[in-house]
């Protein structure tokens, strides 16, 4: 008789796989590379990584009977299953049925026509009568003396009946979906992956797009939930499921680079360490969840976001960063409440988000615990929701006490929506080009004191091209910021990815080399000493990190006041001069580098960015959203200029007062947008926020109350 479905009610391979996934999610990457050498060598692995307790496996009580009533009047019974010998032989020794067991051996997968061969040739034609359940036995049935047919559906048993002659059916509570069922109970339910696995995809549609920011509130208890009565490394799995699922979903667009291969490999590898974090998170946290009077519960919660924020901040420093998506920036449409980032970084949105959601979940327990006392749970939120209120408040009063502005500087951004393939055509080049200079004569028909352009609007910094881009500048007297390629030759050859400034004269007057570079986009990790790790990049050389940041000063004539729209009733003159400061790609969602930009009296950022990798996708939006922060931490208008998208102006305050749309209302299509960017009066005046005077103190302290979370797991081990 066969094992899986006849004797028991599910598969050891799929138990198996499931037990290992269990223990393992990211096992799924060997599994993948077993199945690639056969069912049967899977099945050896798997037999040699994963044992299984027979007594908790799901037989066929009424078949199970019936075998030992069969084995009582002589008759001899084998086991001739597909599993591996390693699977069925623990099944067989605890039944105590079996005369002998054949099964897979890790070459052979004993299975259909291999099963009947084994048998005809230990028993002969018809020799045996078989028990089986699916179609795979329908070859056995063919060769057998009588069928006895198990666990199966009408149309089995009709197809068992044509084989050979039916002897008895053991076929009453019969379910195609057992198998799966038993597989599904013990891989998602037991495990918590199922929960973890929702509370990560609830994280991730809190980010833009669709921006659910709510769901960013419940998400983090409901991760501790997954892992609640579990500790140790089977805590730490459910927050890698869980961070896996976040990222997964959230880093989709990776696989929308025109490139083969690296897509793939690069969100798996990427969302993979990602999940790391939360993993770590779960953790420190899982155990002791919610434990003891009011104080411990509190002191829980408030330790937990600490180490979420203290988390966040190690992920914007490892490995040159990746600081993307932290939680606080899910709530950036909620103005007032991120005013918060102006004194504490976005560490400080992440950390109350984070802390009011655990409360939540003490507060649940707490209501479970004594469901008699209504209002029990009001005291677990009382205080987070306090702090809170309190923030939300404050910072509604700090944005009305805004500077009157008297003076504007009238900027125009260019996006010009050109397609990754074809920037990497250079084929298309001087026709792409050329194209994109036209687009700049329609915008600056209109007056304007500064032309920006974003990344990769340029082919290539050629003589040709900078006499075309000297020319526009010169002809229409504008100021111009452009992206482009610097080479440095002293005291080595080196390529940067820069930013230009170019006076009205046409003249090049200041160059800012970009300091973060894209990892796998721009660099190549310890590519001296693993060469091979080129192969899966869609670069072909490597960039050089600038070493500071550098301010563009654009001066303006004093007796030419129609260079600025003057408002107000005081007429006050223009500024003479204004002062910006470049960021390129992702580099404005780095904090520590906005910040040190943001030092020398300086008037806005501007960012360059081309995010067309990504096609048309809600990565745009990711990334307009995380620099909204940098305005707010620094008190400063952020100009973002795109490829395709998201083109727009940010006030000091992280409203977002302008985006670009093209003439069908898309944001991703090409075009021109001609802002209005308010210029303050004060003149030396010192740094505009707390973050921008003192930094990540904020973001430090959660890390030193985190070391003291982990000392306190240590000395006191979980229960």
């Amino acid at each position: 008789m066969d094992l899986d479905g006849t004797l028991l009610r599910t598969d050891m391979m799929w138990e198996s796989l499931a037990r290992l996934l269990r223990r393992n999610p990211f096992a799924i990457f060997q599994i993948l590379f077993w199945w690639t050498r056969g069912r049967a060598r899977l099945k050896q692995k798997l037999a040699a990584r994963v044992q299984i307790d027979p007594a908790t496996l799901p037989y066929n009580q009424e078949f199970l009977k019936w075998l030992q009533a069969e084995k009582s009047s002589g008759r001899r019974l084998i086991l001739a299953t597909a599993s591996d010998l390693k699977m069925a032989q623990p099944v067989a020794d605890f039944t105590g049925l079996f005369d002998e067991v054949l099964a897979s051996d890790g070459q052979t997968n004993l299975r259909s026509q291999n099963k009947l061969r084994a048998l005809e040739k230990k028993f002969g034609v018809r020799g045996f009568d078989y028990a089986g359940n699916s179609s795979a036995d329908f070859a056995v049935w063919r060769g057998s003396h009588q069928a006895v047919v198990v666990n199966a559906s009408r149309s089995v048993r009709s197809e068992a009946a044509r084989c050979t002659t039916v002897a008895a059916t053991f076929c009453e509570g019969y379910s195609p979906f057992a198998i799966m069922r038993s597989v599904c109970q013990e891989l998602f339910i037991r495990s918590g992956y199922l929960v973890a696995i929702f509370a990560g995809l609830l994280l991730a549609i809190a980010f833009p797009k669709p921006n659910f920011a709510g769901f960013a509130w419940i998400a983090p208890a409901l991760i501790l939930f997954a892992a609640r009565g579990k500790t140790g490394w089977d805590a730490t799995r459910v927050g890698g499921v869980a961070g896996f699922a976040f990222w997964l979903a959230t880093l989709y667009w990776l696989l929308l680079i025109p490139y083969p291969g690296f897509p793939i490999l690069g969100w798996l590898s990427l969302a993979g360490v990602l999940s790391l974090f939360v993993a770590a998170w779960v953790w420190l946290l899982a155990g002791k969840i919610g434990e003891g009077g009011w104080g411990s519960r509190t002191y829980w919660s408030i330790g937990g976001a600490a180490a979420w924020v203290a988390l966040e901040m190690i992920r914007a420093r490892v490995l040159g960063g990746f600081p993307w998506s932290f939680l606080g920036v899910s709530q950036y449409k909620i103005v007032p409440l991120i005013q918060v980032a102006s004194i504490t970084g976005v560490y400080g949105v992440s950390f109350l988000v984070a802390w009011f959601s655990l409360a939540l979940y003490t507060a649940a327990q707490m209501i479970l615990r004594h469901p008699n006392q209504k209002f029990i749970w009001q005291a677990e939120i009382a205080f987070p929701l306090t702090v809170i209120l309190g923030c939300f408040i404050g910072g509604f009063f700090w944005m009305s006490g805004g500077t009157a502005t008297e003076d504007y500087l009238r900027v125009t951004l260019v996006q010009p929506a050109i397609p990754q393939t074809v920037i990497w055509n250079p084929d298309a080049d001087e026709q792409v080009f050329q194209k994109f200079l036209a687009l700049n004569e329609a915008a600056l028909t209109n007056r304007t004191d500064l032309l920006i352009w974003p990344e990769s609007a340029v082919p290539e910094m050629s003589a040709e091209n900078c006499r075309l881009i000297s020319d526009l500048a010169n002809k229409h007297h504008v100021w111009l910021v452009l992206n482009g390629e610097d080479l440095s030759t002293s005291p080595a050859t080196n390529y940067y990815n820069a930013a230009f400034l170019v006076n009205p004269d046409g003249r090049l007057t200041t160059t800012y080399h970009k300091q973060k570079l894209v990892i796998f986009g721009e660099y190549v990790p310890l590519v001296r000493w693993l060469p091979f790790l080129k192969w899966f990049t869609p670069i072909v050389g490597g960039w050089t990190p600038g070493e500071k940041p550098a301010v563009f000063e654009i001066t303006r004539a004093q007796d030419t006041p129609d260079q600025t729209i003057t408002v107000g009733i005081n007429s006050v003159p223009p500024r003479a001069t204004v002062k910006m400061s470049p960021l390129i790609c992702f580099e404005d969602t780095f904090a520590t580098v906005a910040r040190t930009s943001s030092q020398d009296d300086l008037d806005f950022l501007v960012n360059l960015t081309n995010d067309g990798w990504f096609g048309n996708s809600s990565e745009q939006w990711q990334h307009m959203a995380n620099s909204v922060f940098r305005a707010v931490e620094n008190g400063l208008p952020l100009l973002r200029c795109a490829n395709n998208g998201i083109t727009c102006w940010i006030d000091g305050h992280g409203r977002v007062r302008q985006i670009f749309h093209d003439s069908s209302g898309s944001e991703y299509g090409h075009g021109f947008m001609t802002a209005e960017i308010p210029l303050l009066q004060t003149s030396g005046k010192s740094p505009p926020t707390f973050y921008n005077r003192h930094g990540d103190w904020f973001g430090w302290a959660c890390v030193g109350l985190s070391i003291l979370l982990l000392g306190r797991n240590i000395i006191q081990p979980k229960h």
